[in-house]
């Protein structure tokens, strides 16, 4: 086989694999799907064999397919690697940086920081998915997600970008106007709530509060399920109900008298966040460029106290094996 013809579609082949269709591939790549198709049926008709088990609703890796997967994405990423080094983009980031995450840590931590960044990185391609669900990172085509630690995969890296933190309990004055304010935690099976789903279970996330050495777990009747945690905000100060939200995230709206905090007492911990990617694969110059800005960015105080803001650089122990 000539030189040429061993490294012709590779690229192609790894995207379809990753991505788990050749449309999606396509995108990726900014090619069409039937490019994409011509491309991964050349590379098979050269080795002489499939790699793909093709169907019109799905598409898997041959035995030889994942084999060849195995080979081939990791000598892709050393010469990508290469290249850029090769042409100095190491030393200047560019290109595409694909990154996932819910709402509160971009609210909280990433949005005030994307203006610099893009300032001091104007090559990177910024592409944000602000999404309540867990993905598969390597199979949607990202290249990092921000979450909470309990909710990240063992054969992750990840760095840690915020402490832990909390959650409060809060509800708008007019809703508890009218209302028994709760006093002890089971009073709030008494009242509306505003709840969100677990993107892994498909249960109802129940409320796990703690004061002192006491803790209790409430799961009120008939929430209101709403799962992008600003839609949970504006409907709590539209008066729907109670919401246990990041105090970060509410502690101007109970500064500034729209929300109230309820049974102040009480809070639920919040995991530190994480910033985390594939420990297999080469990192690109864009996603490193974006570590090391997070490092050195201030971030707020997640729990709403008004303390000095320390640097994601203090609060990181390094990067570990998840």
């Amino acid at each position: 086989m000539r030189q040429k013809d061993i490294v012709d579609g590779v690229a192609v082949f790894v995207a379809a694999a990753e991505a788990g269709s050749f449309s999606e591939a396509a995108r990726r790549l900014g090619i069409s799907p039937s490019a994409v198709s011509q491309s991964i049926g050349s590379l098979e008709e050269r080795l002489g064999t499939s790699l793909f088990r093709r169907s019109t609703r799905s598409l898997s890796l041959t035995d030889v397919g994942n084999d060849y997967l195995l080979a081939a994405a990791p000598a892709l990423s050393q010469l990508r690697q290469a290249a850029e080094e090769a042409s100095g983009r190491a030393g200047r980031p560019a290109g595409p940086l694909r990154l996932t995450m819910p709402r509160a840590p971009f609210d909280l931590l990433i949005a005030g920081a994307l203006v610099d960044f893009q300032n001091n990185y104007p090559d990177v391609e910024l592409e944000i998915a602000v999404e309540a669900r867990l993905i598969d990172i390597v199979k949607q085509g990202y290249d990092a997600g921000l979450r909470y630690g309990n909710c990240i995969e063992k054969d992750m890296v990840a760095v840690q970008v915020a402490p832990r933190s909390e959650a409060v309990l809060v509800a708008s004055p007019e809703y508890l106007r009218d209302r028994p304010k709760p006093r002890v935690p089971g009073d709030l099976l008494d009242h509306r709530a505003v709840m969100c789903r677990s993107q892994i279970t498909g249960l109802v996330l129940p409320w796990n509060l703690e004061s002192g050495g006491d803790s209790v777990q409430i799961a009120p009747p008939a929430p209101t399920i709403v799962h992008d945690l600003a839609s949970q905000i504006d409907l709590t100060v539209r008066g729907l109900g109670i919401v246990n939200a990041p105090a970060a995230y509410v502690s101007s709206l109970v500064g500034a008298g729209k929300l109230e905090r309820v049974l102040p007492s009480w809070s639920s911990p919040m995991e530190p966040v994480f910033l985390y990617f594939p420990s297999r694969r080469h990192q690109s110059a864009a996603l490193r460029a974006f570590v090391a800005f997070l490092k050195g960015c201030s971030v707020p105080s997640l729990n709403g106290s008004g303390q000095a803001k320390p640097t994601v650089h203090d609060l990181a122990q390094g990067v570990m094996a998840g």
